[in-house]
């Protein structure tokens, strides 16, 4: 009997796409726990699927809020920053460095045998602990790989500096996602987007990073041509300077979130108006911004059609003007928040979008003043508010 794989799985090409299909594309809304479980067992298949796999868990970087997890990731970083000074590295060692960088919860072994067999090969999970550097010849290559970095509610202050030791041998990132680090400063996302210097970035989220002032953006807009995803909720330091370079500079944007609690003034139609003309924006997030009836006219006007989601959320300025020319102008609209945007009640309008099965927020006042509307007139209205 021939024991000998087939051509194809010897190849990394076909390895690689194997791999690639045992992660969920929805990985981002996964529990970190079960991310890789499917991958796990191709590192014991032989040296070239240990390489495949290993390469593919490197390619989404993911920490979250705990201790244990910026731990993690400060080794993570040591690691990576530091690979370029290796000499020799063997699987196994591999397997208890990354089981430790990640957390990783999926095989409860404390030592596993080495592909290549021989006393030497056979080592305790307690050496391989140690870190020695003549463990990290793969690393260099290995974090070529990384096309997305994403960390969850960190708040130690000392946060920038590991991502600025990492961010130069990062030169092809493609996801930045940073949510809610208190301490996260413009000279850390400044690093990332100097080093990116592929223009690989497309999607680049700094929610809750409310230290982020227009000149990380600026940086952004002038560096990244190619981004179709910027959310910036809650970074009140954000303005129309910035945004509308953004505009100017990046024209295949689909996704644009300046939503806020306070600053409200520094958005406004300068920018705005600008994203209408100059990208592709179709999932819109303004709320609390100074909007005026005028810009999202200008809105509607040039996308139109490609309007997808529209959030105005306390943006009180608005009138029956700005529903009215939705409902006429928006027809693949399916969700627009209005929540207290008390000058609109033309419920009649908003009939006709729940119609459509749009999904709409609004606050109780306005939901009472609907039902009521409908009541007097005879009509069933099933406002659905989206899932967030």
């Amino acid at each position: 009997m021939n024991n000998t794989a087939h051509l194809a799985l010897k190849l990394p090409e076909i390895v690689s796409q194997i791999v690639s299909y045992l992660v969920n594309p929805s990985y981002q809304d996964q529990d970190k726990s079960t991310l890789y479980k499917d991958i796990y067992p191709c590192l014991f298949v032989n040296s070239l699927w240990h390489d495949c796999a290993f390469r593919y868990m490197w390619r989404s970087i993911l920490f979250e809020d705990s201790k244990t997890e910026y731990d993690s990731f400060l080794r993570f970083i040591s690691i990576a920053a530091n690979a370029s000074t290796v000499k020799t590295c063997h699987l196994q060692d591999e397997y208890y460095q990354w089981k430790e960088m990640f957390s990783n919860r999926y095989h409860d072994a404390d030592t596993i045998l080495a592909l290549n067999t021989g006393e030497k090969d056979t080592l305790s999970a307690e050496q391989n602990r140690k870190y020695n550097p003549s463990t990290y010849r793969h690393y260099a290559q290995y974090r070529n790989s990384i096309r997305s970095i994403t960390l969850r509610k960190i708040k130690e202050k000392t946060i920038n500096e590991p991502l600025q030791q990492i961010a130069p041998y990062i030169p092809r990132l493609e996801r930045l996602d940073i949510y809610i680090c208190d301490y996260l400063s413009d000279s850390t996302i400044l690093t990332f987007i100097n080093c990116n210097i592929f223009s690989t970035l497309t999607y680049l989220s700094l929610a809750g990073c409310n230290r982020i002032t227009d000149e990380a953006i600026l940086s952004v807009a002038k560096r990244c041509p190619k981004l179709l995803h910027l959310d910036l909720r809650a970074c009140g330091q954000i303005s129309d300077r910035s945004i509308g370079a953004i505009a100017r500079r990046c024209p295949d944007l689909h996704h644009l979130n300046v939503g806020r609690v306070r600053d409200r003034e520094r958005i406004t139609i300068k920018s705005i108006g600008l994203i209408a003309k100059y990208t592709k924006v179709a999932v819109l997030g303004l709320a609390g911004c100074d909007m005026t009836d005028e810009c999202l006219l200008l809105l509607a006007k040039y996308r139109g059609k490609a309007l997808e989601r529209v959030s105005v959320n306390n943006c009180y300025r608005l009138t029956n003007k700005t529903v009215q020319a939705y409902v006429k102008h928006c027809p693949n609209l399916s969700v627009f928040e209005m929540k207290e945007c008390h000058w609109i009640d033309d419920w009649a309008s908003v009939a006709e979008l729940v119609q459509r099965r749009v999904l709409l927020t609004l606050c109780d006042q306005q939901s009472k003043a609907c039902a009521e509307w409908a009541r007097r007139h005879g009509k069933v209205m099933e406002v659905r508010a989206p899932v967030k």
